[in-house]
C-alpha cells in the first residue's frame, strides 16, 4: 500500500478548471481595462484642449472637425475656441471660415482684435515671403481691418498700395509715409515716394503732392521712376497755375508758367504754358508779349487744337495792331 492518496478520476481536471476563466473573459476584461484607462486619461478634456493638441500637431483639419463637432452638439462658443477654430480654418484653406470664427470671437470680446489682427499680420508676412503676395495682400487688409493703422514694418509699402486701390488715400498716406521715413534704403523706396504723391495727388493735396515729387527728384534723379515724376510734377504744377491765374493770382500764376515754358519737358505743358502766358499778356494789353507766347505754341510743331487756337489769336491780334 503507497503512502499517497489515490486521486479518484477527473478530480484533477476539475481542480485545473476550478483556476480558469470561462472562454473569451479574459479578452472582454483587457478591453474594459483599456477603455477604463483611456477614459481616465482624456475624458476629461474640453473640446478646446483636444482642438489645441491637433492644431498644436499641425492636423488643421482634425482641429476643425473637433470644434465643429463640439458645436454641433450646441457646446459653448468661448472666446479661446473661436479664436482657435479662426486659425484652425485659415491655416486649413478656408479663409472665409476662419474670417467669420474672428468675426465671432471679437463680437464676444473685443480686446481679441489685437490678437487676431497679429495672428493674420504674421500670416500675411509668411504668404508674402513664400512668393504668395495675393494671400498676402488679403490676410494684411483683414489685419488691418480688426486693428487699423496697424505695423507691417518692410511691408508697410504693400499697406499703402492696397489702400491706394481701393482709394482709401488718407490710410494709403499713413503707411506709405511710414515705410518712406523707416525703410530709405528699401529698393522700393523710390516707388514709395511716387506712390506717396500719387496718393495726395488723388486726394486732393496738391500742394503736398508737389513737395513730394520735388523731394523724389532730388532724392532719386536717376531713378527709372524719374521721367514718371517729372511729368506728374509738371502737370501739377501747370494746374495749380490754372487755379491760381483763374482765382485772381495772376501775378503767381505767370511766374510758374514762365518757368514751366522755358524747362517743361513735356510739349504739351510747355504748350499749354505758352498759350496762357499768351492769354495772360493780351488779358493786361501787353500785344507784343502775346503775340509771342501765341507764336512759341505755334513754332512748337506740336499741332493740335491748341495751335489753331494760337494762329487765331496772332491773326486777331495783327489785324487789330494794323487798323490802328
Amino acid at each position: 500500500m503507497t503512502s499517497e492518496i489515490a486521486e479518484r478520476p477527473g478530480s484533477r481536471a476539475r481542480r485545473r478548471g476550478a483556476c480558469r476563466a470561462p472562454r473569451g473573459t479574459g479578452l472582454r476584461a483587457a478591453a474594459a481595462l483599456f477603455l477604463a484607462l483611456a477614459i481616465a486619461s482624456c475624458g476629461g478634456d474640453s473640446a478646446f484642449e483636444r482642438a489645441e493638441r491637433e492644431y498644436e500637431a499641425g492636423n488643421y483639419r482634425d482641429a476643425v472637425a473637433v470644434i465643429r463637432l463640439h458645436l454641433k452638439k450646441e457646446g459653448e462658443k468661448t472666446p479661446d475656441l473661436l479664436f482657435l477654430a479662426g486659425k484652425a480654418w485659415l491655416r486649413s484653406g478656408s479663409e472665409a471660415d476662419a474670417q467669420s470664427a474672428f468675426d465671432e470671437c471679437v463680437a464676444a470680446e473685443p480686446s481679441r482684435a489685437g490678437a487676431v489682427a497679429e495672428f493674420l499680420k504674421g500670416e500675411a508676412m509668411e504668404s508674402i515671403a513664400g512668393g504668395d503676395l495675393a494671400r498676402g495682400k488679403r490676410l494684411m487688409s483683414l489685419a488691418a481691418a480688426y486693428r487699423p493703422g496697424i505695423d507691417f514694418g518692410k511691408q508697410n509699402f504693400t499697406a499703402g498700395e492696397i489702400f491706394l486701390e481701393r482709394r482709401d488715400y488718407a490710410t494709403a498716406i499713413t503707411y506709405l509715409e511710414r515705410f518712406v521715413k523707416d525703410e530709405p534704403k528699401d529698393p522700393r523706396a523710390a516707388e514709395a515716394l511716387i506712390e506717396l504723391a500719387s496718393a495726395y495727388q488723388r486726394s486732393g493735396a496738391s500742394a503736398r503732392a508737389i513737395a513730394v515729387y520735388l523731394s523724389f527728384q532730388q532724392r532719386y534723379p536717376r531713378s527709372r521712376l524719374a521721367s514718371d515724376a517729372v511729368w506728374e510734377l509738371e502737370t501739377l504744377l501747370l494746374r495749380d497755375a490754372e487755379e491760381r491765374a483763374a482765382s485772381g493770382g495772376v501775378a503767381e500764376a505767370e511766374s510758374m508758367l514762365v518757368d514751366l515754358a522755358a524747362s517743361a519737358a513735356s510739349p504739351i505743358v510747355k504748350d499749354r504754358s505758352n498759350m496762357l502766358l499768351g492769354e495772360i499778356c493780351e488779358n493786361r494789353g501787353d500785344t507784343r508779349s502775346a503775340v509771342r507766347y501765341y507764336r512759341a505754341v505755334v513754332d512748337a510743331g506740336t499741332g493740335g487744337r491748341l495751335v489753331d487756337k494760337a494762329k487765331e489769336r496772332i491773326e486777331k491780334l495783327d489785324t487789330s495792331t494794323r487798323r490802328r
